[in-house]
């Protein structure tokens, strides 16, 4: 089922050591994802690019390792609070007898908050790294008058 590591497995120079083991991470995400609640960031697709996320001035900035990925054919969209990045790196050379990178269709998802703006989103690739910022919405604020009467409480 996650397939078996065998002796030859960890024969030296071996890359493939834990080949059969993406399974048993898929089983183990589920399984944490049912007790726990779903993880921000969920892969999708043929292959996920690495993905980091953090706060700064105010916004949610997502960078995705998108090294050999022509940034024209990246589309990223805004559905609710589920933000994806879809793409596909394309192999120059079918006949590789060795391959470690990974290509196909991808796409991953991040969640964000509620209330975001799609139109002010934006998107720049450097240096194969894709980075979309999200401004984080304001919280809303409301002062709540307090009406004062006089006499007995009803």
């Amino acid at each position: 089922m996650y397939g078996l590591v065998t002796r030859r497995s960890f024969a030296p120079g071996s890359r493939s050591m834990f080949r059969g083991f993406e399974g048993l991470h898929r089983d183990i995400d589920q399984l944490f994802d049912g007790v726990f609640g779903s993880r921000d960031v969920a892969p999708v697709a043929d292959w996920a690019p690495r993905v980091d996320t953090v706060i700064k001035d105010d916004a949610l900035v997502v960078r995705a390792d998108l090294p050999g990925v022509d940034p024209k054919e990246v589309d990223i969209s805004l559905e609710g609070n589920i933000l994806s990045v879809r793409g596909e790196r394309k192999a120059e050379k079918e006949d590789a007898s060795y391959r470690e990178v990974s290509y196909g269709r991808f796409e991953r998802r991040v969640r964000v908050p509620n209330g975001t703006d799609p139109e002010k989103i934006s998107a720049k690739y450097t240096n194969g790294v894709l980075e979309v910022s999200v401004p984080l919405p304001k919280p809303v604020t409301r002062k709540v008058p307090v009406e004062v009467t006089t006499g007995a409480p009803a």
